[in-house]
């Protein structure tokens, strides 16, 4: 059945019924008893505490900081990535035949594995996670632009090299041009690996980012839901590598127009209408929020590293000087008083053990 033959605003129904039932389930089995709602709350509860994470806890920031090392991350990756493998691809095919295997092996390293190495050798900087990054980011770029370099139509090559095109002037205007749709598709298909390379990254270490507030998040307690915090900053990391890839996926669909789209229901590609030019409005957009996150994402992660103890409820988080047993001691600070509710996070300032850095 082509999407053609069913209505609009049918199809819309139908795309978000999944998510409509997991919604509706989500937050009618806690609060019926089937499942414990002390350990896994209703999904109200966790956009509560999302709303309270923005008001109170930097969450924005901390989306800031994730995202930036995500931008540069491939960004450094693409730098070394797309010349990389034009070279392989195009001049030096032999080479790139019998290197194959030997990047198929580093690529499927667990980055996990190698976390502890580049810790080792780069600290618990942003050096290290940004190298981190670029690592995952790497070799599915590799793999995707030899492989685009290779399929350029070679009746392209054959046309601009009888008309005397230079070899920069070649690589610029057809190679890379017809290597762009595999280089954004290793994008697209390696973001959520990044994202969630990078989120345990700065659950090691570091003092900012996504992964540090759901570090932070395990050792702080909300009531009357105990697992709260941790839900909420999990649905951020999963709605923002949704958002990442629907981003490339419309940057695909504007910038190389001439692709046939896949339909959801049938094998034979969407039809849609043709036009005569990229649609570049939306790329210009991005591009700019990019450059923006650049610029202006590396102040606000040093910014938010800094800061020690200065917004309510970090200082749930035992010092590093506090005894084997502080896992257990932070638990029960942030637990409520007596006939207390709400966050005890976000109440007064007196709930927190730890006040500017000062015991």
């Amino acid at each position: 059945m082509a999407t053609r033959n069913i209505p609009v605003l049918l199809l819309v129904c139908l795309r978000l019924s999944g998510i409509a039932l997991l919604c509706i389930l989500w937050e009618i089995l806690p609060r019926s008893g089937l499942v414990n709602p002390t350990f896994f709350p209703p999904l109200s509860a966790v956009l509560q505490e999302v709303a309270a994470l923005l008001r109170d806890q930097h969450l924005l920031g901390h989306t800031i900081a994730t995202l930036w090392r995500v931008v540069a991350g491939i960004v450094l990756a693409a730098l070394l990535a797309v010349p990389a493998g034009a070279i392989l691809g195009y001049w030096l095919p032999g080479l790139a035949a019998g290197l194959n295997p030997l990047f198929r092996i580093l690529a499927q390293v667990n980055p996990f594995s190698l976390m502890t190495v580049f810790l080792l050798f780069f600290g618990i900087g942003e050096k290290a996670k940004l190298i981190i990054v670029a690592w995952v980011a790497f070799w599915p770029l590799l793999h995707h632009v030899i492989g685009g370099v290779q399929n350029v139509d070679a009746d392209l090559l054959k046309a601009a090299r009888s008309m005397g095109t230079s070899p920069s002037r070649l690589f610029l205007r057809i190679i890379l041009p017809g290597a762009a749709p595999s280089i954004l598709l290793g994008v697209r298909t390696s973001i959520i690996l990044l994202l969630a390379i990078l989120v345990a990254g700065e659950m090691l270490g570091g003092l900012a980012g996504l992964g540090w507030l759901l570090h932070w998040s395990s050792n702080y307690y909300s009531s009357p839901y105990a697992t709260t915090p941790i839900f909420a900053v999990g649905l951020c990391i999963s709605l923002i590598g949704v958002a990442l890839s629907a981003i490339l996926r419309k940057l695909e669909r504007d910038l190389f127009f001439w692709k046939p789209l896949e339909s959801a229901w049938s094998a034979a590609p969407a039809p849609r209408t043709l036009r005569s030019r990229p649609n570049r409005i939306f790329a210009v957009t991005v591009l700019s929020a990019m450059f923006l996150l650049l610029v202006a994402g590396g102040a606000s992660t040093s910014r938010l590293s800094k800061t020690n103890g200065s917004f309510s409820g970090e200082g749930d988080v035992p010092p590093p000087s506090a005894s084997g047993h502080s896992g257990h001691m932070s638990h029960e600070r942030s637990l409520p008083a007596a006939g207390q509710s709400g966050h005890s996070g976000h109440t007064a300032p007196s709930a927190s053990p730890v006040q500017s850095g000062h015991p």
